[in-house]
C-alpha cells in the first residue's frame, strides 16, 4: 500500500554480565515475533528497525526489516525518533520499542490504526498514555519541536497532548497494552501464556528452574480462593480490578510513585516512597520476614525503592537481583535485599514497573479457565 504506515523500531544497547545478556537474547526474541506480526498487518508498512547491538540487527534484517543507523554519539529517543521522521519525510508513524508487545495480536493493532486515521490530524494512539512503550502517530512532522522533552519513549503520549496539543487516545488495559519487557521478571511472567509468539515461546521453555518454580508457586496462590498476595509499586487501580475479578485471593496493595520517570520526578531526584523508608528502618530480611508473615506471594517493583535511595544500582546488578543470581549482585544494599528474597518463605518476585502492571494481567490471562 502507498499509504501504509512506516514502522520504526528501536532496541538499546546490552551490557556484557550474563543477566544482561540473558535479558538481551529474551528481548532480540520478542522483537522478531513483533516484526513477523508488524508483516502480518496490510495497513503498516516497511519496518525500520535501529538496534545498538550487531547480533540484534543482523536478526532483524533476516526477518524483514531495515537496520538504521544512529546519527549521534549518545543515544537520545526524541531526537533519534524525530531524525527518522524528518528523513524519510513520514506524515505518520508507528514506533515501537522492540521488545514493548510481546502479547500484542493482530486485531488490536489493526484497531489501533483505525482509530488512528479515524481521529484526525494531530492524533496519537498510545499503549499507555503515562508510560508510552508503543504509539502511533501523524503529524510526525512536529515531533523536532518536541524531541528534547523525550529522553525516552515513556512520556511519549503526555508530551504529544500537553506540550503539541495532540489528541491521544490511550488503549484499554490489556496483557497486550501493558506488558513490556524491562526486566527478567517481565519475560518469566510471560511463560507459557497463550499469546506468545514461537521465537519467545522457545526462548522462555528453557528459562532458569528457580525463577520457574518460583512463577509456578505465584500461580499456585493466584489459583487457590483465599490466599493472599501483596502487591508494591507502581500498580495501578485496573490492575487491582483485574486481580479482584478474576481471582478469589485476598490483595494487599501498596502504590507508590506512579509515573516518576514520565514526569520527571525520577531525573530531579524527587522520589519518595513510604515502604521504601520502612525497608531501611527494618532492613532487609525483618522486612521480608513481615512481608511473608502478612501473605502468600508479593509482586515487588523494586525499582521505586531504588529511586527513593537515590542512586539506582547498574542493570547488570538489577537484572542478577530480578533473577535471583545473589553471586553476580555488587550492590551492598541489593546484594542483602536479594539473598533475603531468596531466602523468604513465600514466592516474591521483584522487577519494575511491569512486575505490578503488565505482568498481573498476563499472570491472570494464563490461569485455568481465562
Amino acid at each position: 500500500m502507498t499509504n501504509a504506515i512506516p514502522v520504526i523500531l528501536m532496541t538499546p544497547p546490552h551490557g556484557p554480565s550474563p543477566a544482561e545478556q540473558w535479558m538481551a537474547k529474551g528481548r532480540r526474541a520478542a522483537s522478531l515475533d513483533l516484526i513477523y506480526l508488524l508483516s502480518q498487518v496490510e495497513a503498516l508498512g516497511q519496518v525500520y528497525a535501529l538496534a545498538a547491538d550487531s547480533k540484534d540487527r543482523e536478526a532483524f534484517e533476516a526477518a524483514g526489516a531495515i537496520a538504521l543507523e544512529s546519527t549521534r554519539d549518545t543515544f537520545h529517543f526524541g531526537e533519534e525518533l524525530a531524525g527518522i521522521a524528518e528523513r524519510g519525510n513520514h506524515d505518520s508513524l508507528a514506533y515501537f520499542g522492540g521488545a514493548s508487545a510481546p502479547l500484542l495480536q493482530e486485531d488490536l493493532l489493526t484497531h489501533a490504526v483505525e482509530t488512528l486515521n479515524r481521529v484526525g490530524e494531530r492524533a496519537a494512539v498510545v499503549n499507555n498514555f503515562h508510560s508510552t512503550d508503543w504509539g502511533l502517530l501523524n503529524c510526525a512532522h512536529l515531533l523536532s519541536s518536541l524531541a528534547e522533552r523525550l529522553p525516552s519513549d515513556n512520556p511519549l503520549g503526555w508530551v504529544l497532548e500537553h506540550d503539541a496539543g495532540f489528541f491521544v487516545h490511550a488503549l484499554e488495559p490489556s496483557a497486550a497494552t501493558r506488558v513490556d519487557l524491562d526486566t527478567p521478571a517481565d519475560l518469566m511472567l510471560l511463560s507459557n501464556h497463550p499469546a506468545l509468539g514461537k521465537e519467545l515461546s522457545s526462548f522462555l521453555a528453557q528459562a532458569p528452574d528457580a525463577q520457574r518454580k518460583r512463577l509456578e508457586e505465584i500461580r499456585s496462590v493466584l489459583s487457590s480462593p483465599g490466599s493472599t498476595m501483596i502487591v508494591i509499586g507502581r500498580s495501578s487501580s485496573d490492575a487491582w480490578r483485574q486481580l479482584e475479578r478474576r481471582t478469589q485471593i485476598w490483595v494487599r496493595l501498596f502504590v507508590e510513585e506512579r509515573g516518576m520517570a514520565a514526569s520527571g520526578r525520577l531525573e530531579r531526584g524527587e522520589v519518595r516512597s513510604l515502604v521504601a523508608q520502612l525497608l531501611e528502618d527494618m532492613g532487609a530480611e525483618s522486612f521480608v520476614e513481615e512481608l511473608s508473615s502478612l501473605s502468600d506471594a508479593v509482586l515487588w517493583d523494586t525499582r521505586v525503592w531504588m529511586a527513593h535511595r537515590g542512586k539506582f544500582p547498574s542493570a547488570a546488578d538489577r537484572f542478577a537481583a530480578d533473577l535471583g543470581w545473589v553471586d553476580q549482585i555488587e550492590d551492598p544494599a541489593l546484594h542483602r535485599l536479594t539473598h533475603a528474597v531468596n531466602d523468604a518463605a513465600i514466592p516474591i518476585v521483584t522487577g519494575g514497573h511491569g512486575v505490578v502492571s503488565g505482568g498481573v494481567y498476563a499472570l491472570v490471562d494464563g490461569l485455568p479457565g481465562s
